[in-house]
C-alpha cells in the first residue's frame, strides 16, 4: 500500500508480492536477537544482521514483513513520533518455526514496558561483546536447573522484568533487571502494586539467599527508569530500607521512555554510570 507519492505507508498491512525468500543466517540471527530480547526497532536489529549497508536491511526487513517473517506490533503507531522513527518488528509463528524457542523467554509485559527493557538488554548484550565480556542471558541461568523466574516471598512472589549475568574471564556477577516507566507510583495506601513493595521483595530475595534457585551464588538489581527524579528517590527509598544491602541496588536513567516515548539510539553508555546511594558503579569493572 502507498500514498499519493508512491511511497510505502509503513501503518499498512502486509502484502505479499508473492516472493520466494531464501531465509539465511542472518535473518536467523535477527530472529534469534528478537526472541532473546523481544520485539525491538531496525536501527537495534542492524548489528545482529552482520550486513553492511542499513537501507538494504531496512529492505530485507520489509520483505520478511511482507512474506509474513516478522510482523511490526500495532500499538507502536499509537505514539506522537511514530511516523519518525525506525519500525520495532517481531517475530510471527512462521519465523518461531525455523529456531529454537526457549521456555524461559515467555513475556507477557505490555508493549512500551517490553521495547524499553529490549532495548536496554539488547545494548548490554552489544557493549559487553564490544568490551571482551560474556552475557549470560536468562536463558543460560534458568535453563541449568530448570528453574522459574518467579521467587515465592511474601505476600506476594516476585518476578523481575529481566535477569542476566556477565562472565569477566573466570568470574561471574548475577542481576535482576527492573524496567521503571514512573507509571506506578513509590509508596500506595492500598494492596495494589508499588515500587516500594518490589524493593522490599528484593530485600528479601538477598537475605534468604532465594537466588540460589536461580543457581546463582550472589545478585545485584539493576533498575532503569525514566528520569532523574525518580532515579533519585528510588535511590533513597531503597537507602533508608537497607543501607547496607543498598549498595547491590543499582540505577539509571533512560529518558526517551517517558511520555511520549521515543526509541533511542543504541545505549553505548549502558555499562558504566550506574548509581547507587554509595556512589557510582561500572558494570564492565570486575
Amino acid at each position: 500500500m502507498h500514498d499519493t507519492l508512491k511511497r510505502r505507508i509503513r501503518f499498512a498491512p502486509p502484502q505479499s508480492l508473492g516472493k520466494k525468500l531464501e531465509i539465511t543466517e542472518r535473518d536467523i540471527a535477527v530472529f534469534n536477537a528478537i526472541h532473546r530480547h523481544g520485539h525491538l526497532p531496525t536501527n537495534y536489529l542492524f548489528p545482529y544482521s552482520g550486513r553492511k549497508d542499513f537501507n538494504d536491511f531496512q529492505h530485507r526487513l520489509t520483505d520478511l514483513f511482507n512474506e509474513g517473517y516478522l510482523m511490526r506490533p500495532a500499538e507502536q503507531f499509537n505514539n506522537f513520533h511514530a511516523r519518525y522513527q525506525f519500525i520495532t518488528y517481531d517475530l510471527t509463528k512462521k519465523s518461531e518455526a525455523l529456531i529454537t524457542p526457549s521456555k524461559y523467554l515467555k513475556r507477557t509485559d505490555p508493549f512500551v514496558h517490553r521495547l524499553m527493557g529490549a532495548c536496554v538488554m539488547s545494548s548490554m548484550e552489544m557493549c559487553l561483546d564490544a568490551a571482551a565480556l560474556k552475557f549470560v542471558g536468562r536463558h543460560d541461568i534458568l535453563s541449568r536447573h530448570d528453574s522459574s523466574m518467579r521467587l515465592e516471598i511474601s505476600p506476594k512472589a516476585l518476578i523481575p522484568d529481566e535477569l542476566f549475568g556477565i562472565g569477566y574471564g573466570d568470574s561471574h556477577r548475577f542481576f535482576a533487571v527492573e524496567i521503571d516507566r514512573a507509571t506506578e507510583p513509590i509508596h500506595r495506601t492500598t494492596d495494589q502494586t508499588d515500587f516500594g513493595k518490589k524493593l522490599v521483595g528484593y530485600i528479601e530475595v538477598m537475605e534468604r539467599r532465594l537466588f540460589e534457585e536461580w543457581g546463582i551464588p550472589k545478585l545485584m538489581v539493576l533498575t532503569v527508569t525514566t528520569n532523574e527524579t525518580r532515579k533519585n528517590s528510588l535511590m533513597e527509598e531503597m537507602h533508608q530500607l537497607d543501607p547496607k544491602l543498598s549498595k547491590r541496588f543499582l540505577f539509571k536513567t533512560l529518558p526517551t521512555f517517558g511520555s511520549p516515548w521515543k526509541i533511542p539510539p543504541i545505549l553505548n553508555d549502558i555499562l558504566d554510570g550506574w548509581d547507587s546511594a554509595h556512589g557510582k558503579f561500572d558494570l564492565s569493572k570486575e
